[in-house]
């Protein structure tokens, strides 16, 4: 017998998952420290759109046939993909800036993501290659946290 889940259900349960998205451990890994204000405001931004490409690549792998639907209904509905000019929003070009990074190699590999994530954030270029290391495990242990959880209980 299979399981059906509604969209309603999906976006519930992500809108809970970010709400209890704690990016404290990645700012530990970029090292940034309490009076590194812009760039802590940056990163966040900046985790919060891969964790919506993360999503999506959830839903793709759970529905492969379905799961451009979903995020296209999600993104209307919380409105990601437009301002009130019609414009795209940056959180949106965002998104799709790691969708598209994440399309490269799917879940077997995040370190694209991480380098990119690095060379945004990370000024200090002797321990860049560790930083980049420790962020593509933790991009691995949020995209497991996130389909872990991709459907409601």
């Amino acid at each position: 017998m299979q399981t059906t889940y509604a969209e309603s259900d999906l976006f519930e349960n992500l809108d809970a998952l970010l709400d209890t998205y704690d990016v404290s451990n990645e700012l530990v890994v970029f090292e940034l420290g309490k009076f590194h204000f812009l760039r802590k405001k940056k990163a966040k931004q900046e985790l919060k759109a891969l964790f919506y490409a993360l999503w999506k690549l959830a839903l793709k792998q759970s529905f492969p046939d379905n799961y451009e639907e979903y995020f296209s209904s999600y993104c209307k509905l919380k409105k990601l993909e437009k301002d009130a000019k019609g414009n795209a929003t940056a959180l949106f070009r965002s998104v799709e800036v790691y969708n598209t990074l994440l399309a490269e190699h799917g879940t077997k590999n995040f370190s694209t993501v991480a380098d990119f994530l690095a060379d945004q954030l990370v000024k200090d270029s002797g321990r860049r290659e560790h930083i980049t290391l420790k962020l593509a495990l933790s991009i691995r242990s949020t995209y497991n946290l996130i389909f872990q959880r991709l459907f409601p209980n």
